[in-house]
């Protein structure tokens, strides 16, 4: 069925954004020729009955869309309470819930939240309705044996395939990125982060062996200031021999 011209504009501009950024759990398959034509795909969440499958959803767009919401069938059996053996959908969003501003991908979020919480008091299937509310866990046992013969493929659908893995861009030759080797990598010319290993500057080595080594200036201070001491020898106090010397120059004048 033809959409108006508005419609199908809208409906192309959502294609392209649920392509590029799908909500997590969601995808649309479509035909590129006739938008119309289109098919939605629900991941079971985890924690659920319906973890492992994937539904189906087929989507009728009337004259009135968006203004009015589109009829959407379940084409992969179920057991569910908001979802009959038919594949009709109860759900407030396609009916007097619907906004303009939701599209098909608000829709296929909201069947995949009914999948986490049912609702028993509005069921199409009154068997399933009633077993959730008399039996849960026999409920989720029925339910998820449904799931396993019905929705569970050998492989994901296509679209669901190679989604998690991202490629890791590798660094080009003119990326600013340096790898540092470590230490013990080092080629023996390198230098060493260490400062005790440097060879000394050639000009103070120079200078090192050029150089005589002389006493310190307090060391010759201290032996200019010291004054002469006497040496204690057998018979009486012999001076040193630098007062000697001056005791007979003395004399001689």
């Amino acid at each position: 069925m033809s959409l108006t011209p508005q419609a199908l504009r809208l409906l192309s501009r959502e294609v392209v954004s649920l392509r590029s950024d799908p909500p997590e759990g969601v995808r649309v398959v479509f035909d590129e020729d006739d938008l119309t034509a289109m098919e939605g795909w629900v991941q079971g969440p985890d924690g659920t009955p319906y973890q492992g499958g994937y539904f189906r959803i087929r989507f009728d767009f009337g004259l009135e869309y968006p203004n009015l919401p589109p009829k959407c069938t379940m084409l992969t059996k179920i057991f569910h309470p908001n979802m009959s053996k038919s594949g009709e959908i109860c759900v407030d969003t396609l009916k007097k819930g619907w906004k303009k501003e939701y599209g098909v991908g608000h829709v296929l979020v909201t069947i995949k939240c009914l999948l986490i919480y049912p609702n028993p008091e509005s069921a199409l299937d009154e068997e399933a309705g009633k077993q959730l509310l008399a039996d849960y866990d026999g409920y989720c046992k029925y339910a998820k044996l449904i799931t396993s013969i019905h929705a569970t493929p050998k492989l994901p659908p296509p679209e669901f395939r190679n989604t998690t893995s991202k490629t890791i861009p590798q660094a080009s030759s003119s990326s600013n990125t340096h790898v540092i080797p470590s230490t013990s990598t080092r080629p023996p010319n390198s230098t060493s982060s260490t400062t005790s290993s440097k060879p000394a500057p050639l000009q103070t080595r120079v200078d090192q062996e050029q150089s005589p080594v002389l006493p310190s200036t307090a060391t010759m201070d201290e032996k200019a200031l010291k004054p002469a001491t006497s040496t204690k020898v057998a018979g009486g106090t012999k001076t040193s021999t630098a007062a000697s010397k001056a005791k007979r120059g003395l004399k001689r004048l």
